[in-house]
């Protein structure tokens, strides 16, 4: 039986434990609050009773104001793919250095990007670049709305395309599209939902801040061909899973959508995003469309010159061989973790995802504060995750520090399956 006083004991000393043991953090939180709202300007970062203020990252590592060392196994949210401050990508931001920050002009490495980008996603025959995973799919809608001539966009419930595209909650910072609200991984649920008028769907192979749930491929080949049987544009949203593949999970699944959008690691590390699919539909961004109407996508930083050279030298990085490779921690990680919670009959926690994603699910009525203990458990310990229960494995790391991180989870569980 649940001891919810001694849960609530462990987690007050743990989050105390963390106060006193970073104290920069704390001062540099506190200052931050003054002009930042929450002290920060990405709301996933908040954490209370503060976030770890990072001053740098090497490898699979960073280290905090405080001068504490963690495993990362953040990576960004799965945009620090290549680890912190790859050889590859720091010589490829010193030769943009070397050539200007900031041309205001078309540069050679824009197109061969897109080369790149091409050769590896079949589905994509051309493609525009922007700043954000939340501005290729602002732009992918628009676009397959534009070309389609409708209105309604078809989204999936606990789903997340971006700071205006999000659907776990009542948003009040959505876009004001017209969304119809299908529910993730169910045929039947979603099959009444689509008709003529809806001009375009947008669905991620894998939810990623829904929890790391991975689509059915038959769920994925349901909604390609009811695209196909109204006329709708179906647009994957590829900008996490396209690392598990060279041809993302569309490539695995075998389903072709009409537009696919991408970002996060692309970039290298700097910020990134894409969208492109079928040639006939976006020759709509030729000014000759439509009479001389075509659409007009502009962006300052669109093709600014650090992310265009590191995505082309990242670009080397991403092989069949270096996925499989970073696939495979995330693997193991999930599929150990799930296994000692059986061994140790704790089922309040579990491990979804595919991959280098891992999600940890917290289940009962003491899941908030279980997600808390393991969370501040974990940074006593030197290892940082997402605190929502957010992993992503990126290149840097090993299966050693995979194992470090199981023997943690084995502590934790011994310590804390008595009180939960």
């Amino acid at each position: 039986m649940a001891n919810n006083t001694n849960l609530s004991a462990k987690v007050n000393a743990l989050k105390q434990g963390f106060i006193t043991a970073n104290p920069l953090s704390k001062d540099a939180h506190e200052r931050a609050s003054q002009v930042l709202p929450a002290g920060n300007t990405r709301s996933v970062l908040y954490s209370e009773p503060f976030s770890l203020t990072l001053k740098s990252g090497k490898g699979p590592r960073v280290t905090s104001l405080d001068g504490r060392e963690y495993i990362d196994f953040v990576s960004d949210f799965s945009a620090g793919l290549y680890g912190h401050s790859h050889p590859v990508i720091n010589e490829a931001v010193s030769e943009a250095l070397a050539t200007g920050i900031s041309l205001g002009g078309v540069i050679e490495k824009e197109a061969q990007l897109a080369e790149i980008l091409c050769s590896r996603f079949p589905s994509i025959e051309r493609i525009r670049f922007c700043n954000s995973g939340t501005e290729a799919n602002t732009f992918a809608l628009a676009t397959a709305l534009a070309f389609t001539g409708r209105k309604k966009i078809l989204v999936f419930e606990n789903g997340y395309h971006g700071g205006t595209l999000s659907f776990s909650t009542t948003n009040p910072l959505n876009l004001p599209h017209d969304f119809v609200f299908g529910k993730y991984n169910d045929v039947d649920a979603t099959k009444p939902l689509i008709d003529d008028s809806i001009g375009a769907i947008l669905v991620e192979p894998m939810q990623g801040a829904g929890g790391m749930i991975p689509s059915s491929k038959e769920f994925l080949q349901f909604l390609r061909e009811s695209a196909n049987s109204v006329g709708a544009l179906l647009i994957l949203d590829e900008v996490v899973t396209s690392r598990f593949h060279l041809q993302g999970l569309q490539g695995i699944w075998g389903v072709r959508p009409d537009l696919t959008t991408l970002g996060k690691y692309i970039g290298g590390g700097f910020s990134f995003g894409a969208f492109g699919g079928r040639a006939d539909v976006m020759i709509l961004f030729e000014p000759s469309a439509n009479g001389g109407r075509g659409l007009s996508h502009s962006g300052t930083f669109n093709n600014n010159v650090f992310t265009m050279t590191a995505a082309v030298a990242a670009a080397q990085l991403v092989t069949e061989e270096s996925l499989a490779r970073v696939n495979a921690f995330g693997d193991r990680l999930r599929e150990r973790g799930n296994k000692i919670m059986q061994q140790a009959g704790f089922d309040k926690i579990s491990f979804t995802g595919y991959g280098s994603a891992v999600g940890i699910h917290y289940h009962g009525t003491d899941r908030d504060a279980l997600r808390d203990a393991l969370f501040f458990y974990l940074l006593g310990e030197g290892i940082v995750i997402g605190r929502r229960g957010f992993i992503s494995l990126n290149m840097a790391h090993t299966n050693t520090l995979v194992d470090q991180f199981l023997e943690v989870i084995e502590d934790f569980v011994t310590e804390y399956r008595l009180v939960v």
